[in-house]
């Protein structure tokens, strides 16, 4: 490859992989609700023509809003609880062989769940559970967190010593979600409205095809300063099996011992109060992606429907903009702020400007209080930026992937 080719390999990373991974989330994410919205309705009434208009449906949206928010809920569920363990193998287990093929995993699972959605939306009388079998191939790979792991431990790796430009390049990635996030909403409000609901879940598949011929064709596993050790903490072998994991091809497959070096890395004795800091940090990270997922799950539900009645395309735009804004701020005005006020600080308004933006949506009675809200979380990206770099900061290189 060229020297400029290598530069550019340099600074483009894991950027595109969470590009297209979040876009296909943001297209999928609407695109399903409807999906289960339309069959819990034809299920109900075994009406497609009285389904698809909205019209017909006013004495009966109550009724179909309960039934499918019930579905919503569970399909979260099974993804959220069905993507824990596996992501905590998936960490722990990139940290000694392949980021890359941490990757690889949710983004090829995904096909497979959007093959079930395809079928769903193809197939007018199956059953709205079918959605819950995607739910659970999503889940099975870590989904989101797999990649996050794997994209920002990769991204820990090659930034190493690089001290405050280590901010602004997970602060770039992170803008990654809201860039992807803009693209993803803006492409689904129009594909379901101009070409139906299979349109969105082709485009979500395309996504992932995208993203896994990126990982193969150019990203290369980066060199790690320091390799992963042989015992653990106090001495204890880590076996996955019953001999040394670094010298037996034992070593390249998953294994419980995985989980255990997840929970030492997060509670080994670390200088000073690192540790207590680490676990904070944990804890700020739940949090924010409890408050994201929530407001993904309920956002389209709670929009749809009076007072409010937005229809897709109004919704895809509505988050376009929040995305865009979002992502406006992490790469233009989060660097300069940098430069005069603290990261810390800056984390702590976030969650001011984010909290304020939650309360500001759920009195917004009409669409322009709604598109408020937009420019009102605009800094909220910041605070989960500013958590990855610090959390990379007090592991070690052979932990990143573990905590």
């Amino acid at each position: 490859m060229s020297t400029w080719g290598q530069r550019v390999r340099t600074f483009v990373t894991v950027e595109p992989v969470i590009f297209f991974y979040m876009t296909s989330t943001f297209i999928v994410t609407p695109a399903y609700q409807q999906l289960v919205i339309a069959k819990v309705c034809y299920e109900l009434f075994q009406d497609s023509y009285i389904c698809s208009s909205p019209a017909h449906l006013k004495d009966e949206e109550e009724l179909i809003e309960g039934r499918s928010s019930y579905i919503l809920l569970i399909y979260t569920c099974v993804t959220s609880l069905l993507s824990i363990l596996p992501a905590m193998l998936l960490g722990s287990w990139s940290d000694r062989s392949s980021r890359k093929a941490v990757m690889l995993l949710p983004c090829l699972m995904s096909l497979v769940s959007g093959g079930v959605l395809i079928a769903m939306s193809l197939l007018e009388d199956i059953s709205v559970y079918w959605s819950l079998v995607a739910a659970g191939v999503t889940g099975l790979s870590g989904g989101y967190v797999s990649v996050f792991l794997s994209s920002f431990s990769y991204l820990a790796d090659v930034t190493a010593g690089l001290g405050s430009n280590r901010t602004l390049r997970m602060a770039v990635a992170e803008s990654m979600i809201y860039v992807g996030g803009m693209v993803g909403f803006l492409l689904v409000g129009f594909l379901i409205q101009e070409f139906g609901l299979m349109s969105a879940f082709v485009a979500y598949c395309s996504c992932h095809v995208l993203s896994v011929l990126y990982i193969l064709v150019w990203l290369r596993d980066p060199e790690r300063s320091v390799p992963p050790p042989p015992s653990g903490e106090d001495g204890d072998r880590l076996p996955c099996e019953a001999g040394d994991t670094d010298t037996e091809p034992s070593s390249n497959l998953l294994c419980l011992s995985d989980v255990k070096r997840s929970f030492k890395a997060m509670f080994r004795r670390r200088p000073g109060q690192q540790r207590q800091k680490l676990h904070l940090l944990i804890v700020c990270t739940f949090i924010n992606n409890l408050v994201a997922v929530g407001e993904q799950a309920i956002s389209l539900l709670y929009l749809k429907y009076e007072p409010r009645e937005f229809t897709t395309e109004l919704y895809g735009v509505f988050k376009s903009a929040q995305m865009l804004l979002l992502g406006f701020t992490l790469l233009g005005i989060f660097p300069l702020l940098m430069r005069v006020v603290g990261e810390m600080t800056l984390a702590k308004v976030s969650v001011l400007f984010r909290t304020a933006g939650l309360v500001l949506m759920a009195f917004s009675t009409n669409t322009w209080m709604v598109f408020l809200v937009a420019v009102v979380s605009a800094p909220a990206g910041i605070t989960q930026a500013v958590i990855r770099s610090l959390s990379s900061t007090i592991v070690e290189p052979d932990e990143q992937g573990g905590s």
